[in-house]
């Protein structure tokens, strides 16, 4: 690694106050606010008649946490390879294999639905039709998409894919392969170096401190803003506080916003 990476390396993990862990935590809760921000408006509306300036400090509170969530779920959202994730992975890779063993059924039901359940085209692709295999991870399915994909490419199939009758079946079997596609990948992620992965966890810190800085601020404003009627910023919820978790060691697996 060269002084350069080390160093920025280095200089992210001094930086990164905020966990990912932290920052799940804040984007939650800076999204109840963003809901009570817009019915703090609506009741300051319905008992303002005028244009007072307070409705114009409302705004801004809403504003500033809108745009600094949206930093946060960014940023987060390009963290997904790091092994905090691994939990997220794993159910994606779930609904990954259920959709592409929807789209390899789907050709099936078409197959028959247009053509017949008994006929060459579907001993031509679907010979022993134990669909259960797809749902089952490892070997099984493997094994099922790799006799599957050779048949798909076989003269016989792919001069019916020319034939105007079965114009049906083209984008079913491009869907199969895609949905494949996408499974393959998110099985296989590629290997994340630890400098690109200090450098993502910096970037979600320094993202949720940002967040952190625009919930205090527009706290301060819908105070400002209600100060004749404190006992609304109570009432909408505006006066929660976040919850910090008591232990902080090693990073928890969780879901991308």
């Amino acid at each position: 690694m060269s002084a350069v990476l080390e160093t920025l390396v280095y200089c992210s993990r001094e930086m990164s106050a905020h966990s990912i862990q932290d920052a799940q935590d804040l984007s939650a809760f800076a999204q109840q606010a963003r809901e009570r921000l817009t019915l703090a408006r609506a009741k300051f509306d319905a008992t303002h008649d005028a244009d007072p300036e307070e409705r114009r400090w409302l705004e801004i509170a809403a504003q500033r946490v809108t745009d600094a969530l949206e930093r946060t779920q960014a940023t987060l959202q390009d963290a997904a390879p790091l092994p905090e994730f691994a939990s997220a992975r794993k159910v994606k890779s779930e609904t990954l294999s259920n959709a592409w063993a929807d789209a390899v059924e789907s050709v099936f039901d078409a197959i028959v639905a247009n053509v017949s359940a008994n006929g060459p085209l579907v001993e031509a692709l679907f010979p022993h039709q134990r669909f259960a295999a797809l749902r089952r991870p490892g070997s099984s399915a493997h094994n099922f998409w790799l006799e599957f994909e050779r048949r798909a490419e076989s003269g016989y199939v792919r001069r019916l894919c020319q034939d105007p009758a079965y114009e049906f079946l083209p984008p079913l079997l491009e869907a199969a392969r895609e949905s494949e596609r996408k499974l393959r990948e998110q099985l296989t992620p590629r290997a994340l170096p630890e400098a690109k992965a200090a450098l993502l966890r910096d970037a979600v810190s320094v993202a949720a401190e940002g967040l952190e800085l625009a919930l205090r601020q527009a706290r301060s404003l819908v105070d400002a803003a209600f100060a004749a009627t404190p006992s609304v910023v109570s009432e909408l919820g505006l006066d929660a506080k976040l919850k910090r978790r008591t232990t902080r060691s090693e990073p928890a697996k969780l879901s991308v916003s």
